[in-house]
């Protein structure tokens, strides 16, 4: 009777253990594109916090988990998009040193998103790694204690999707009922949990097949092959930089233009923003009009962007600086709207902008608006400003590049 009692007392200290270690809730955030919900992120921890450095404690168990509320969501351009956070929130060494876990990473993601799909990022403190699973079916793992505090500065770093994004993110287990309710009635049916191991099993099968030792064709003399390499037409990784308030524009000619001042070693960069020094902070107003979004990319430009390239280290760490080139090229080219000002109007924009391989604009849309016209204005004008912007470099080759532009207008405090 006493082993029993004993046997029973262990398993209740065990689950006691265990649901303690379990990551919390800290927030959710809802992902918009022309007006339209893509996705819900909830970042999970084992103590609340609304305090960016605190969630990023490597000691601790924690997890990212995505739930699409869209039809359907090319996984390509979600992982494009999310590198692009993790250029610009990252430091230049830490995207050097997770250039191959990268392309691991990046590897995971095939096809489409449907609504419903789980995808889950989880980071054991104990061993280190990350695991990634889609609908409970295991896609993949990275070995590294730093690789999980990459993929998180995206969404809480000083430059986010939006400043609304990271704050929810931060909400220390503070979350809107009605997003909950939404993000806990996001499941996959069982015909795509099939569908999802299928093609788990497939790609299993592929990498088997191209594992298996196979004769090879004799070599012509005097052949060697080098691993390419970043050339010089791209700077080094100085993403500290973007963290300069943007630059606004002389209210004279005779106004010398602001100098850039580089950012001290180890400081992670600070959030891109336009800013003011007005004497008074006038209350907000009602939102005004805003003009209507682009409409999304069609089905056709969807297929052209899954056909990309293979990813490798070197193109990886190549359009990551050469995309904070981009932004920081943008980010000079900002006012923040005098009547905005003067009526105490913030928010954030993102735009969609794409650049032939000289760096003309051929194409621009809004992602996101603020809920002001005159910042959502601003923020289309300051890309035609900028324009046009450094040329494509030579080793991504590609005709076309296309990135997103993400601007807060933000008053001080």
């Amino acid at each position: 009777m006493k082993s029993i009692k004993l046997v029973i007392a262990l398993l209740l200290f065990a689950s006691a253990l265990t649901a303690k270690a379990a990551p919390l809730l800290n927030g959710l955030a809802l992902e918009q594109q022309f007006n339209k919900d893509r996705y819900i992120v909830g970042v999970y921890s084992e103590q609340l916090s609304d305090n960016a450095s605190a969630l990023l404690d490597s000691n601790m168990p924690r997890s990212l988990q995505v739930r699409v509320i869209a039809d359907r969501l090319s996984a390509r351009r979600f992982r494009n998009q999310w590198m692009e956070g993790i250029a610009i929130n990252n430091a230049g060494d830490t995207l050097a040193s997770q250039a191959d876990n990268m392309v691991t990473f990046a590897n995971l993601f095939k096809g489409r998103l449907m609504r419903g799909d789980h995808l889950r990022i989880d980071y054991a403190p104990d061993t280190g790694t990350t695991s990634v699973s889609l609908n409970d079916i295991m896609l993949g793992m990275v070995e590294d204690r730093e690789f999980f505090n990459t993929l998180l500065r995206a969404w809480i770093g000083p430059v986010p999707p939006s400043t609304e994004f990271r704050d929810n993110l931060l909400g220390a287990g503070q979350v809107d009922s009605g997003l909950l309710a939404t993000y806990e009635s996001l499941q996959p049916g069982a015909d795509r949990v099939a569908q999802v191991a299928a093609m788990v099993d497939e790609q299993e099968a592929e990498q088997e097949a191209a594992a298996e030792p196979k004769p090879e064709p004799a070599k012509p003399a005097q052949v060697a092959t080098a691993k390419p390499k970043l050339t010089a037409d791209i700077p080094p990784p100085t993403l500290a930089a973007i963290g300069t308030a943007a630059v606004q524009q002389p209210a004279a000619k005779t106004e010398a233009p602001a100098e850039e001042k580089p950012a001290p070693a180890r400081t992670e960069p600070k959030p891109a923003v336009a800013t003011t020094t007005p004497s008074t902070q006038p209350k907000p107003l009602k939102p005004t009009t805003t003009r209507p979004t682009s409409p999304p990319l069609d089905e056709e430009e969807e297929l052209e962007e899954e056909d990309e390239a293979p990813l490798t280290a070197d193109m990886i760490l190549a359009r990551q600086i050469y995309h904070s080139m981009l932004l920081r090229h943008t980010f000079k080219h900002i006012r923040y709207p005098k009547r905005a000002q003067e009526r105490g109007q913030e928010g954030s924009v993102r735009l969609n902008v794409t650049i032939d391989s000289k760096g003309n604009v051929t194409d621009v849309s809004t992602l996101q608006e603020s809920r002001y016209s005159s910042l959502n204005r601003e923020a289309l004008e300051a890309v035609e400003r900028a324009g046009p912007y450094p040329a494509t470099p030579a080793q991504l080759k590609m005709e076309k590049y296309r990135f997103s532009v993400p601007i807060t207008f933000r008053l001080p405090d």
